[in-house]
């Protein structure tokens, strides 16, 4: 191969090289919430929370937006689906005379700390600090 075949080589795998890294650093920042607001019509909003109109049933909808961005736990209580994220809860269920919303909740939000989620299990408790205030449980192998 001649001296310019390679130059023009390198420069296409540099500019392929470039493409790849910018498309590989978009798909890395996936956020739930940003991803919600494009994508739906908001009909409510709170300090805390706001409500998007969705269309289909809130299972297939919590499927459309975990393939989208894996939650962290995943939840399902009495026809209402609850996706757990880093920073936010994002739950799709009816309400009212809407058959499918899906409200976006932030996850440091008084709700949340307050423990309005803890009935759905794990990864759904409020945050703490590992270990707790110190001191073992007090059960099998702890203090008494």
């Amino acid at each position: 191969m001649s001296r310019n075949g390679l130059f023009l080589l390198a420069a296409g795998l540099a500019v392929a090289g470039i493409a790849c890294l910018i498309m590989g650093v978009s798909l890395q920042n996936r956020d739930i919430r940003t991803h919600v607001a494009e994508n739906y019509a908001a009909y409510s909003r709170s300090g805390e929370a706001t409500s998007y109109e969705c269309d289909g049933s809130p299972t297939e909808v919590a499927d459309r937006l975990a393939d989208y961005q894996s939650p962290e736990a995943r939840a399902t209580d009495r026809g209402t689906e609850y996706l757990r994220y880093q920073d936010d809860i994002v739950i799709v269920g009816p309400d009212g005379d809407r058959p499918c919303t899906i409200r976006v909740e932030d996850v440091r939000g008084s709700r949340y700390m307050g423990g309005g989620f803890i009935f759905l299990g794990p990864g759904f408790f409020p945050g703490a600090p590992a270990g707790g205030s110190g001191g073992s449980s007090g059960g099998p192998g702890g203090s008494k």
